[in-house]
């Protein structure tokens, strides 16, 4: 998706600059496979926080946990892009080391969410599976 802005300067206000930022998650949001995956994880995540009640201490956890996934997935994009920019359409050794590393950092990311979401949701799922 090409940006129509041609501006090559910097941001005359803080307007601009979320304008631009914006922009950048739209074109995350449209372009990006994983995160339409990742935004949906989060939606279910959201409603079983919300059916299962979790306290607030916990939806900071799930919220935080949330965010940090996404960061990782839009650091991990911007680094692919980088990089195919870089070298183009040509193989490039140095080039699938760093977009692996890049890869290796959102699945950390994503542990920790999961890490997050057993915290989270394992007593009241295991207190919910016991009353059975």
């Amino acid at each position: 998706m090409a940006l129509p802005d041609k501006q090559v300067g910097k941001n005359k206000h803080f307007i601009q600059s979320a304008r631009h930022a914006l922009d950048g998650l739209k074109v995350f949001f449209v372009d990006e496979n994983n995160f339409k995956r990742e935004f949906l994880s989060a939606t279910l995540v959201i409603v079983a926080g919300v059916v299962l009640q979790v306290s607030a201490f916990s939806w900071f956890v799930l919220v935080l946990a949330i965010l940090l996934v996404f960061l990782g997935e839009l650091l991990n994009t911007i680094v692919e892009n980088v990089v195919d920019f870089i070298v183009g359409d040509q193989y490039d050794a140095r080039a699938k080391k760093i977009k692996d590393m890049s890869a290796g950092a959102v699945l950390i990311v994503s542990l920790i969410a999961v890490v997050a979401g057993i915290y989270v949701f394992g007593p009241p799922l295991l207190a919910l599976f016991r009353s059975w």
